[in-house]
């Protein structure tokens, strides 16, 4: 394999992986937009995640570099 067929390989494997990752960042975005994270109908603030959900989520859009 010639170095140019071998950077087209790495650049298509990065353009997969950034593209997972944007994926996964829209299902956390669609995920935050939940009713669960607006205001209740009490008025009472519906935003709260815990530090554990936002870990797991991190860890879900790493795993899309792989």
């Amino acid at each position: 394999m010639n170095y140019i067929e071998r950077l087209q390989i790495e650049v298509a494997q990065h353009e997969r992986a950034a593209a997972a990752r944007r994926e996964r960042i829209e299902e956390l975005r669609f995920h935050l937009s939940l009713p669960k994270y607006q205001t209740q109908p009490d008025g009472s603030r519906g935003d709260w995640i815990s530090t554990t959900d936002v870990q797991r989520w991190l860890r879900y859009i790493e795993e899309g570099d792989h």
